[in-house]
């Protein structure tokens, strides 16, 4: 195994020993995206970048592989003496390391960090050169500024503990973008199943330390999904820079992924004109989420809410809901539905707007509150049998009770979700104070706080990540995990 460095201003030779010039760069071929393993994935070496020696100046030309007899530390032999004059040019699909690489930023996976390379590593391998890691240790660089054997001595004066080679990131990990040159800083191009393994707020931390461009081209990688997972760890300034730089239809699609008030917030810093081509590109459902979001003041219960919840018609069976939310999953997975909001603390129950038109007589219960407790009264006759209705998981309609996943899973399937749901007990208004809100969604310990209108019609939910999210520093809400953040 040989650095670039080491490799690098050493003298190229032909046969008869004569010096005609130096060596001033290597040229891989890049992989293609789809390869993810395999020693493809490593980048050949496909030729050279010579420096000729000349009456007047110099001259860069290109020697391709199948020209050169040896190339070591100590300089290159070739085959033959005869060279192309032709002035150097890269090629699409090729890369020139020095040029290329030197001092471009890539990501470390595992650290989670955002890295500089100061140096390469290249292993020979069956008469041919691939480009096998990247040095990020300042040794390397140490090696760069004063030479290799320079460095080396240095390094051996002041007694590093880290080898010249122990700061190497595979190469596997990282890849140059198409279109590096135009980039300030070099994007990572792991296979996007590595990727999905990370956490948000991880990718959240290594976006963060680029470029909002490379940052952008970072998420790119990711499915919508994923991408919108990562945006919503980030804070609010950094996603609007961010959306500026991604692909429009592309950031339309991750703003759908995300939760309607992060989604909200992200698109309060852009413009006013970025903003709504951004919500036109989204679907119509989506858009009129935000779209209403957007309309509540910053810093309102309504501007903080999200309405991301499930509500379901007093007169359903609580085993008609569990069913009903089995179906949404099953089709969530199959790409056929929405999903079921991320956060799924209570389940709403609402008087719809539109009722049906016969309702089944009920002896209604005394309602309780959520840790109290209440007897149920037995009917005294057999209930009025009823013909199935539809329903949705989405009612919109006026509050009325709120059922929590553990009594849902602990009632009896027959049971009317009246019966079971427990009284309304705190609620805010859109335009409440959202210091207000979280201080009451931490004063009761709630994991929610429902949000209506005059007439007591359901708007919105306030969570309690929410609420840390104005009480909580930004500082410390990046140290919360993301289940409670």
């Amino acid at each position: 195994m040989a650095s670039l460095t080491e490799l690098l201003d050493k003298p190229i030779r032909v046969p008869t020993g004569e010096e005609v010039a130096l060596l001033q760069d290597l040229v891989v071929r890049t992989p293609d995206a789809s390869v993810v393993e395999g020693p493809e994935v490593y980048p050949t070496v496909v030729g050279l970048v010579a420096k000729l020696k000349a009456v007047r100046g110099s001259r860069r030309v290109f020697i391709p592989w199948d020209r050169v007899d040896e190339m070591t530390t100590a300089g290159v032999r070739l085959k033959s003496p005869a060279l192309n004059l032709k002035q150097f040019e890269l090629r699409p699909g090729e890369l020139a390391l020095r040029s290329g690489l030197f001092d471009r930023q890539v990501v470390d996976v595992e650290g989670r960090r955002v890295v500089r390379i100061n140096d390469l590593d290249l292993a020979a391998s069956d008469g041919r050169y691939r480009l096998v890691a990247v040095d990020v240790g300042p040794n390397a660089m140490l090696r760069r500024l004063v030479g290799p054997r320079l460095g080396d001595r240095v390094n051996q004066l002041v007694r590093h503990e880290q080898s010249s080679r122990g700061q190497l990131i595979d190469w596997a990990q990282v890849a140059p973008a198409a279109d590096s040159a135009s980039l300030d800083d070099l994007r990572l191009r792991v296979p996007r199943e590595r990727l999905a393994l990370m956490q948000p707020a991880h990718l959240a931390h290594i976006v963060e330390q680029l470029t909002p461009k490379a940052g952008a081209a970072l998420l790119t990688e990711l499915d919508d999904a994923h991408a919108a997972d990562a945006l919503e760890e980030l804070d609010d300034e950094q996603r609007g820079r961010l959306l500026r730089e991604m692909d429009p239809e592309r950031a339309a699609d991750v703003l759908e992924e995300m939760e309607p008030d992060e989604a909200a917030d992200a698109l309060q810093n852009i413009t006013s004109e970025e903003a709504a081509d951004l919500l036109g590109r989204m679907e119509r459902d989506e858009a009129e989420d935000v779209a209403t979001l957007l309309g509540y003041p910053e810093d309102s219960a309504g501007g903080i809410m999200t309405t991301e919840y499930v509500a379901v018609p007093e007169w359903t069976t609580a085993g008609a809901v569990i069913e009903a939310m089995r179906a949404q999953t099953k089709a969530a997975l199959a790409g056929a539905d929405d999903p079921l909001p991320d956060a799924l603390p209570e389940i709403y129950v609402v008087i719809e707007d539109t009722p049906p038109a016969r309702v089944a007589p009920v002896r209604r219960p005394a309602m309780r509150g959520r840790n109290g407790a209440r007897s149920r009264p037995r009917p005294t006759q057999a209930p009025v049998a009823t013909a199935p209705r539809n329903f949705t998981l989405w009612t919109e309609g006026r509050l009325v009770g709120i059922v929590s996943l553990r009594d849902l899973l602990l009632a009896d399937p027959q049971a009317r979700m009246e019966e079971v749901m427990g009284s309304v007990e705190c609620i805010a208004r859109p335009l409440d104070e959202e210091r207000d809100v979280a201080r009451l969604i931490a004063d009761e310990d709630l994991v929610a706080l429902p949000v209506v209108d005059d007439d007591g019609k359901m708007l919105g939910i306030v969570t309690v990540d929410d609420a840390i999210d104005v009480i909580l520093p930004t500082a410390w809400k990046k140290r919360i995990p993301r289940a409670f953040h």
